[in-house]
């Protein structure tokens, strides 16, 4: 069991997922909630886990507009911290955030009524053993979710690792993620594409970063490559996250299967 939970480089990922594909419908950020509220049966009485729940802004959302007891967890110990002391002090609903590696949740087996993973689970240092450790955790015949970042062009293997590196996300094509999903043990597995929803004919701006993510970005290409490299990091990710939301190189999808209560066969 891995001991300290790989945290992936927050500023690359979210401005990936607000920039590139959620500024594309931001209007619409509400209604996705909505949909996975209706995908796990969320209400009263039910408990929900959240993987890589970030700031836990969906964990309260789904706590107070669903009545459910909702469980958020994240691998970064100092966003779980600030998550809690902002639940504490302005939701009333029944909601917290844990500190765990996705791929290994401190969680015993079938106690979720459901559970959610976020696009953060592509961080993972195991995608597929995260999935399965979402279906560990929750009942028979419970729905997992996952909303994930996927490949929408085809690039050579040096172009995705190229990606990849810059954005310490693990983006993997839709087909991946319902494999994974399927050897986990879920069945009925079905897909929506919200890439464009929303759009309306706008083209996503280029994503701007605050003076906390530029020092974070930079910090990072220096403890790698030194300051050359820090000088020209904030401009080359910034540049990278504007290709991909013009070329829509990158998609979003709500991925939803059944957990299945008998080993499957061989």
């Amino acid at each position: 069991m891995p001991t300290t939970p790989r945290v992936p480089p927050v500023p690359a990922v979210l401005r990936l997922v607000q920039s590139v594909v959620l500024g594309r419908w931001r209007a619409s950020v509400e209604t996705l909630y909505r949909e996975l509220a209706d995908l796990t049966e969320a209400g009263p009485a039910r408990d929900l886990l959240v993987c890589g729940c970030g700031d836990a802004r969906d964990v309260e959302w789904l706590g107070v507009r669903t009545g459910a007891t909702v469980v958020g967890v994240d691998p970064d110990p100092q966003r779980v911290h600030d998550s809690n002391v902002r639940l504490r002090a302005t939701s009333e609903a029944a909601v917290s955030v844990q500190h765990s590696a996705f791929d290994d949740l401190p969680f015993d087996d079938a106690v979720f009524d459901a559970a959610i993973g976020q696009p953060m689970l592509a961080a993972s240092a195991d995608p597929a053993r995260a999935v399965a450790e979402l279906v560990r955790v929750v009942k028979p015949y419970a729905p997992v979710v996952l909303c994930q970042l996927t490949w929408n062009l085809e690039f050579d293997a040096e172009g995705k690792q190229a990606v990849i590196a810059r954005l310490g996300l693990g983006l993997r094509h839709l087909v991946e993620w319902k494999q994974m999903m399927r050897e986990a043990g879920l069945v009925e597995i079905e897909v929506q594409d919200w890439t464009d929803r929303g759009t309306r004919g706008r083209v996503a701006s280029d994503p701007r970063f605050t003076l906390r993510e530029k020092l974070q970005i930079a910090g990072r290409a220096w403890r790698r490559w030194g300051w050359r490299a820090a000088r020209e990091a904030v401009e080359q990710e910034t540049a990278l996250l504007g290709e991909l939301a013009r070329e829509r190189a990158v998609g979003f999808h709500v991925i939803r299967g059944v957990k299945w209560p008998h080993p499957r066969s061989p």
